[in-house]
């Protein structure tokens, strides 16, 4: 059977570096930072200091008011970004198949904001006074679940846990979807909202979180000063159609999903299968290492797997050494379930603009010997790579094309 091309037709962002993929870009491309001191809760005497919040959203102006009660924050995100997404698609959810749209969406934790509140309200008012939707609010499947109760979508869909790589899971299986013919559109992304006391204990206990106390010094990939990743909240959402769907319905095309690979170090301290993965993305994209024009790297932040990442990268790209390599989480945070869509945002934008995502550094670890992005810059990009990479070594790796 012959696989269905996939083309993505709109961006949804809610991010802390800007609501919209506008704001949101205008502020990646040229390089400012939106992590900040913690405002969410007291972190006077809590291990981490800085995350990148997102200081100004009201979920009413994206979502009706009967679903705001019944969700976690988490989900509000998301909801809101499939609704930016889909408009800028311009794409209207009644006039399609219930049963050909599918929603694959990454969550790597939950909803910790009403785990934390129900926890309050059962031991100090009592069992009577958590919220009623409690158990359904704060399950990893709530943000796929509620967009599919809001848009009435019956499609295949699949939701993914699974670390750092819970976006680029759910991205890859719905691209599969679509080339396999059970879905014409999809709406691919992630979702988190981890900045509560209770989550980010639970993060700081991986041992991959920052205590740095300076914004501008906490999230610094690739650095010889790094001390592992900030965390983030937000949701991207991506539609994503079958070629021939954008086209007969006369959407406009960001570009095209040209590849994807997933493969799985069964050692963690080794990048074997990263390097692999990476090549045969390239390869079934029919391209070679010189014609990728940008690396969105995963950039951990963590000494062990950023020089992981650094030399699987060097490897491949040893005949194309100066390939733009770019984290541009560094300035936002990392958004797990979020975090893969988000960097495929950035390349469509990246293509879109001729301006390329920039990140944090400031001293540039000798041993990652990579052309980093860490200044405004002015660049063509045809096609771009994008990675993922979970804790226990789980790879992703999509060739994005304009």
């Amino acid at each position: 059977m012959s696989k269905h091309d996939v083309v993505v037709t709109g961006i949804g962002i809610i991010n802390p570096a800007g609501i919209g993929k506008d704001e949101f870009w205008h502020n990646i491309s040229t390089g400012k930072s939106a992590i900040r001191e913690i405002s969410r809760f007291d972190s006077t005497d809590f291990p981490t200091k800085v995350a990148g919040e997102i200081a100004e959203f009201e979920p009413a102006d994206y979502i009706p008011r009967r679903f705001i009660v019944k969700t976690d924050r988490f989900t509000h995100y998301a909801l809101a970004a499939t609704e930016l997404a889909l408009q800028d698609a311009t794409l209207d959810l009644t006039q399609e198949d219930s049963y050909r749209v599918g929603v694959w969406f990454g969550n790597n934790a939950g909803g910790w904001d009403i785990c934390e509140r129900g926890f309050y309200e059962l031991y100090n008012d009592g069992a009577t006074m958590v919220n009623p939707w409690q158990a359904t609010a704060w399950f990893p499947t709530a943000a796929q679940g509620y967009v599919t109760i809001r848009y009435g979508i019956r499609g295949y869909s699949k939701s993914f846990v699974c670390d750092r790589a819970s976006g680029a899971s759910g991205l890859y299986f719905g691209i599969k979807s679509i080339q396999e013919g059970f879905n014409d559109v999809v709406i691919a992304g992630g979702s988190e909202a981890p900045i509560t006391r209770f989550g980010m204990t639970c993060y700081y206990e991986t041992g991959e979180v920052s205590a740095a106390t300076d914004p501008e010094k906490a999230y610094l990939p690739f650095d010889r000063n790094r001390t592992g990743l900030v965390l983030g909240e937000g949701s991207t959402v991506l539609v994503l159609e079958s070629e021939e769907h954008a086209r007969n319905r006369g959407a406009k095309i960001y570009g095209k999903v040209v590849s994807g690979c997933m493969t799985t170090d069964t050692d963690p301290t080794s990048g074997v299968h990263f390097e692999r993965c990476m090549s045969r993305a390239i390869q079934s994209a029919q391209l070679q290492p010189k014609d990728i024009d940008v690396v969105l790297a995963e950039g951990c932040g963590t000494q062990q797997s950023d020089r992981i990442e650094g030399e699987a990268i060097s490897t491949v790209f040893a005949q194309a050494p100066n390939v733009a390599v770019s984290v541009p989480k560094a300035l936002y945070g990392h958004l797990y379930g979020a975090s893969c869509v988000t960097e495929v945002a950035c390349s469509l934008l990246a293509m879109e603009t001729e301006q390329l995502p920039t990140m944090s550094q400031t001293e540039p670890d000798a041993d990652c010997r990579l052309n980093f992005v860490t200044q405004p810059q002015s660049h063509p990009v045809r096609h771009a790579l994008v990675n993922s990479r979970a804790r226990e070594g789980v790879n992703a790796s999509f060739v994005i094309a304009k």
